[in-house]
């Protein structure tokens, strides 16, 4: 990593979460003995994935619309990779082995054609990419809370992720 700092690399770790409408709840105070109901107002796929990098002093974000695609997929990382290549022209990238990053063969030739070097984590090993905190964070600063609609709840995540400066988490990685 300190050589590629050197050579003038951006180093970051990179993940993916998905967030949906549906309310995430954490916990709740119900009267004793009535049986709570909410309604919801959301469809099965009103979600949205967001694509994240961080390195200690700087975090990315891009959220892509669930309501067109039924999961991540190639096409959204590579509109991530060029987001990044525009901000970084010689990236180092740490990420975990997602179908969407390993089996497109377009991903893997635009970051070596732009000078974005891949380094997978291991295979089932979260805990080793410390961008996986960052949606945990993000996920309880949104929790037991309703959101009217798509809008509302990625208004809240982008004011979230701003605000919650998460790079200050990744210290250690010290890049």
């Amino acid at each position: 990593m300190l050589a590629a700092r050197r050579e003038g690399c951006a180093v970051f770790v990179e993940d993916e979460s998905t967030f949906s409408l549906k309310p995430y709840t954490t916990r709740a105070w119900y009267p004793r003995g009535c049986a709570v109901r909410v309604g919801m107002t959301h469809a099965p796929y009103e979600r949205f994935y967001v694509f994240g990098v961080m390195n200690g002093h700087q975090e990315h974000y891009r959220f892509y619309d669930g309501r067109k695609s039924k999961g991540m997929n190639a096409v959204m990382t590579l509109d991530f990779l060029r987001y990044l290549h525009a901000r970084y022209p010689r990236v180092l990238l740490f990420w975990d082995k997602a179908s969407h990053h390993t089996k497109s063969k377009k991903v893997r030739e635009y970051a070596a054609a732009h000078g974005i070097r891949l380094v997978d984590f291991p295979t089932a090993v979260p805990e080793e990419n410390p961008a996986e905190q960052a949606w945990n964070t993000l996920a309880a600063a949104t929790a037991n809370t309703y959101y009217p609609d798509y809008d509302a709840l990625l208004v809240e995540l982008k004011r979230c992720a701003r605000s919650k400066n998460l790079t200050k988490m990744f210290q250690y990685f010290n890049l």
